[in-house]
């Protein structure tokens, strides 16, 4: 029994030695996207971009604290960015994905704030949600992968 012992743990390091080194030995490769998904993400960021594009001019609906048109601008011309924003999020990459995400529910809570200051004509309320969101939207851009 006491040369049993040795002898079955000697085999149990051969056999381990022997199935490592019959494995093919190729590395896990890192999600990357195709040309297909590159090319649907850049289409639909056109659509953001469009968008966020418009943005200087609630800046100055703002300034000018015309409130009527700050909460017309928001619920019209803006009120789909965050489809917009949380479709083209679903297409990126797990790791960029929950952060687009998070950044686009952000941009809408700063959106809704900017509409409530507008609402109880709060400029410095809305002027600085409104600094947020383009901060935001600066983040969300740098998730986007290059063509």
């Amino acid at each position: 029994m006491s040369l049993f012992r040795p002898l079955i743990s000697l085999m149990l390091v051969l056999i381990s030695v022997l199935v490592v080194s019959c494995g093919d030995g190729s590395q896990a490769k890192a999600p990357t996207y195709s040309t297909q998904q590159l090319t649907q993400i850049q289409a639909t960021n056109k659509n953001v971009v469009a968008l966020s594009d418009r943005l200087p001019e609630l800046a100055a609906m703002i300034e000018e604290r015309d409130w009527n048109n700050v909460k017309s601008f928001i619920h019209g011309p803006l009120g789909e960015i965050r489809t917009r924003l949380s479709g083209l999020s679903r297409e990126l990459l797990p790791g960029s994905k929950e952060k687009a995400l998070a950044i686009s529910k952000e941009i809408f809570v700063h959106l809704n704030k900017i509409d409530e200051a507008a609402g109880n004509n709060d400029y410095k309320v809305a002027i600085r949600n409104y600094g947020e969101a383009l901060k935001d939207f600066a983040s969300f851009s740098k998730l986007i992968p290059a063509a």
